[in-house]
């Protein structure tokens, strides 16, 4: 299996500082074990439903791709917009035991952090990522989804990989192109 991390183009790293704000209003050392155990058991037995939040933050990812698929915005400003609801959907998928959504939205956000240009594949990949995702959300399919999880996860990672290797071979050709 192909890591993530190589299929990314060369990007340098983003360093953000510390905020100690935050260190301040929790302090410092380990966290209180009776703490992180009753934590656990809300999250263990949280009964809402996440349908409702996750569609309505799929939308945001639809409205996100039309305005890319429509030049209306530049490339980074449409990335971010795509971006930002699937950092959401990972960040809350697995609160909620939708376990294959966090996978499948971590393999989207490191293919989007990879992107510097936007083309009709790029919002092709996105779109069939945001279709699998409204899928899964309105049928309940909770937890990895199993075998079939597995291979959702692995198709869109070969997509951003075929999308990666076309891009190769297009810079590799116009190079060549150039030399003679």
């Amino acid at each position: 299996m192909v890591n993530m991390i190589e299929m990314q183009e060369s990007k340098k790293p983003n360093v953000i500082k510390a905020n100690y704000g935050l260190q301040a209003k929790v302090g410092k050392g380990p966290l209180d074990i009776r703490k992180v155990e009753a934590c656990q058991r809300v999250i263990d037995n949280n009964e809402v439903d996440f349908a409702p939040m996750a569609l309505e933050i799929l939308d945001r990812l639809h409205i996100a791709i039309e305005v890319a698929r429509s030049n209306k915005a530049d490339v980074e400003q449409a990335v971010e917009a795509m971006t930002q609801p699937v950092m959401e959907l990972k960040a809350n998928a697995a609160i909620f035991r939708y376990n294959l959504i966090g996978n499948l939205a971590n393999v989207m956000l490191s293919f989007l952090e990879s992107v510097k240009a936007l083309d009709k594949t790029v919002i092709e990949i996105v779109n069939a990522h945001h279709k699998t995702l409204t899928a899964i959300v309105t049928n309940k399919m909770q937890g990895d989804g199993g075998k079939h999880g597995k291979m959702l996860e692995q198709e869109l990672k070969d997509a951003c990989l075929r999308y990666y290797q076309k891009k190769r071979e297009k810079a590799a050709k116009a190079k060549e192109n150039s030399f003679q």
